[in-house]
């Protein structure tokens, strides 16, 4: 019996489904993993604010944001509101989440804090103190990479275009005096 072209697309479209499904839960890029905190009962409130969204990294370049939630200070400071936590990937998508208003102050790295601060011209964004510097790393399999000279014509990643270390990355390769 021959297939019609209506249900092959039935067919297709049924088998396609599951993959759209998973597709949109794995998100694209970097998602914010929302985390809340239980505000210190009977403590004042800073600000009369009800909450505070701080954004961070889930990673070592984020250690003192990962120390202030692990060992409570900010929840501390902020007594009787509610700290509320997303972890990001990179700083272009935690870039987003403060300019769109999702989070509130956030860690984030000098590239992305001043491609920010740029777009929005200043009006919604300060940068306020810096609280870590270095760390920028190019980790490499001994095996394959033993000098300088073996990292040309490598395919290198970083964690998402425009962030510090792709930043870093592309200024690096600019003093070796080559190209992308």
């Amino acid at each position: 019996m021959p297939v019609t072209s209506a249900l092959r697309r039935a067919l297709v479209a049924l088998a396609v489904l599951p993959l759209l499904a998973l597709a949109a839960a794995c998100g694209y890029g970097s998602q914010a993993v929302e985390d809340t905190e239980q505000a210190v009962a009977g403590a004042p409130k800073v600000d009369g604010l009800d909450s505070v969204r701080i954004g961070y990294f889930g990673n070592l370049t984020h250690a003192t944001a990962l120390v202030g939630r692990h060992e409570g200070l900010f929840q501390r400071e902020l007594g009787g509101t509610k700290a509320q936590y997303s972890t990001f990937n990179a700083g272009p998508s935690e870039i987003e989440a403060l300019n769109s208003g999702s989070i509130d102050i956030g860690w984030i790295g000098p590239s992305p804090a001043v491609n920010g601060y740029t777009r929005a011209d200043g009006k919604n964004l300060r940068i306020v103190s810096g609280s870590a510097s270095g760390g920028v790393k190019l980790v490499v399999d001994p095996e394959k990479i033993a000098s300088v000279r073996d990292v040309k014509g490598k395919r290198i990643a970083t964690p998402q275009l425009g962030n510090t270390q792709d930043v870093a990355f592309l200024n690096w390769i600019a003093e070796q005096g080559w190209k992308v």
